[in-house]
């Protein structure tokens, strides 16, 4: 049985009969938004590692200006 209707000679969507969703099944669509997700993925994933990068470093540069004082008052 047939659970789909095409719409009004669309190729790019069909209707559920039973729950009435249109859904979407342009592949190529479907595939495309799938690369763009993945590489917004990756482009967040890339930028929290830059800011945690930038926090250590931050860190990093308050530690060697705490030696520096120290050294300093040890001469």
């Amino acid at each position: 049985m047939n659970s789909f209707t095409e719409i009004n000679e669309r190729q790019d969507v069909i209707r559920d009969k039973n729950s009435k969703a249109i859904l979407k099944v342009d592949i190529n669509a479907k595939n495309a938004w799938n690369k763009r997700k993945e590489r917004n993925n990756q482009i967040n994933t890339h930028e929290n590692d830059i800011n945690n990068i930038k926090k250590e470093i931050g860190i990093i540069k308050n530690m060697i200006t705490e030696l520096t004082n120290i050294l300093e008052v040890d001469k």
